[in-house]
């Protein structure tokens, strides 16, 4: 009996693990997409990702040489799909520029405040903010414009986690018990921000449990997913 409850768990374990990504979008009620020259043309700054192992213990070791991976696929992807909204594409390469990288930490801060006070609301809700978007990079980003000769940079943002083998038999083990053990979990946001005012004007964020980022095809599907709605 405790072998056919185990892969019964085992089972809707899996299934639970399939069928769950969802998408959250915000667009600012006050700005409008503007353009200062006759070609639209947008900063790709480089994709923050990171892939790690999810231990039994709870912690993540991330992983280098995964992330680099991944990165390449999304980066690859989310230029594509902007060239099919007739984008001009002009991508920031790797960050060695102190102030650049420092606008992708504070976009990273910036998404998780979005996150919180926009998408999931409730007591969290900002009541000052008639704009649920009201969220800015500041006037640094003026930097960038200068440097790239653009009205908006995309930033995109990327955290994943595989379930170590140990995190496994742990989450296993609790579903025996009728007790809810999170596995690896997948997250990421994507914003487009005005960059003559530092302003994010589009936000779309992505929760998933399933989709493995070292491999091509579900690379692509997160893209899909982030960018899709992206108002340009």
């Amino acid at each position: 009996m405790r072998r056919v409850a185990l892969r019964v768990g085992a089972c809707a374990l899996a299934v639970f693990l399939s069928c769950c990504t969802h998408t959250s979008t915000q667009i600012s009620q006050t700005a409008t997409i503007s353009w200062t020259e006759p070609s639209k043309r947008v900063v790709l700054i480089e994709p923050d990702v990171k892939l790690g192992e999810l231990e039994a213990s709870g912690m993540i070791d991330w992983r280098s040489d995964w992330s680099q991976t991944a990165k390449g696929f999304i980066q690859a992807d989310v230029r594509q799909s902007l060239l099919g909204h007739n984008v001009e594409v002009v991508e920031s390469g790797s960050l060695s520029d102190p102030h650049a990288i420092q606008l992708v930490k504070l976009h990273t801060v910036v998404g998780n405040a979005i996150t919180i006070h926009a998408i999931m609301g409730g007591a969290y809700k900002l009541p000052t903010k008639s704009d649920p978007l009201d969220f800015t990079l500041g006037p640094g980003t003026s930097v960038l414009r200068d440097k790239y000769n653009a009205d908006y940079a995309l930033f995109v943002t990327v955290r994943d986690s595989y379930s170590t083998s140990g995190r496994m038999l742990l989450m296993l083990g609790a579903a025996a018990l009728g007790v809810g053990v999170s596995g690896g979990q997948q997250a990421g946001f994507a914003s487009l921000v005005d960059l003559r005012t530092g302003n994010v004007v589009w936000f779309n964020r992505i929760t998933s449990q399933s989709g493995d980022l070292r491999t091509q095809g579900p690379a692509h599907d997160v893209v899909a997913n982030l960018i899709t709605k992206l108002p340009l």
